[in-house]
């Protein structure tokens, strides 16, 4: 009689052994995806108080890898490095209040856009500078380097013979800094990003706005049409089921 139960319990645990490791694999099949962003375009992408990478990029990558049923690590760096990341394949996807511009989209493939925004002119709370005269009259601009903000400021302005200097910054908060201490007069960047740093009671304000049809999407390394699919299916889904609007409300609201 001792011996039967002896070899029950241990059929039990062989079993639950074998379970257990057939649960392991099945979660080891997961394909892993590496996102690379600059954690340092708020409210897209950035680290909150506690040191926590969050943001309504982060949000939607890690619920459509739920969805989609892949798993996701996030790798950060410089704005100028993400699209080379994904060309020489150190990162599979990268994005963070990313435009799609026929430029970019010559490196890397974009999903279907998720967000549609236009520009804000940010100027210094005590400013008595009107959008017109900080975008001319020798005024001096601010932008982040290789940004969409930056290449309409140079196309649009410079080139154009407005009286417009124009200074560039590596991050977003540098740019914006760069106002604050009057280093510059204006900064240049997307209506979002412009109206929670005046939500977070920065010293300054909005001039107005201008439309340049910016469209948000995730870029992959060319010709990866099965990560292309499963972004674009996961939007789609996360859309449907109301997650997405959660999301943006979380951080927007």
């Amino acid at each position: 009689m001792r011996n039967s139960t002896v070899g029950a319990v241990s059929l039990v645990l062989i079993m639950s052994i074998v379970l257990t490791s057939g649960l392991l694999a099945f979660g080891a099949d997961k394909p892993t995806y590496t996102f690379a962003t600059e954690a340092a375009w708020a409210p897209w992408d950035y680290y909150n108080e506690e040191g926590d990478l969050v943001g309504i990029d982060i949000d939607i990558i890690r619920e459509i890898a739920k969805v989609q049923d892949f798993n996701v690590k996030f790798t950060v760096s410089s704005w100028s490095s993400l699209i080379p990341m994904v060309n020489m394949g150190k990162a599979d996807m990268t994005g963070g209040g990313m435009s799609i511009t026929e430029k970019r989209e010559e490196k890397v493939d974009f999903t279907d856009p998720y967000w549609f925004t236009e520009m804000a002119v940010l100027a210094r709370e005590d400013s008595d500078l009107n959008i017109f005269e900080a975008l001319t009259h020798g005024a001096t601009i601010s932008n982040q380097s290789n940004t969409t903000g930056a290449e309409w400021v140079r196309k649009n302005l410079i080139e154009k013979g407005y009286d417009l200097n124009q200074k560039l910054y590596e991050t977003y908060p540098q740019a914006t800094q760069a106002l604050i201490a009057g280093k510059v007069d204006a900064t240049v960047q997307d209506k979002t990003t412009a109206e929670r740093v005046v939500k977070k009671g920065k010293p300054v304000k909005i001039l107005g706005f201008f439309r340049t049809g910016e469209a948000y999407g995730y870029a992959v390394q060319e010709g990866n049409e099965e990560l292309l699919q499963t972004l674009n299916e996961g939007l789609k889904k996360i859309k449907e089921s109301g997650k997405f609007d959660q999301i943006v409300s979380k951080y927007l609201d």
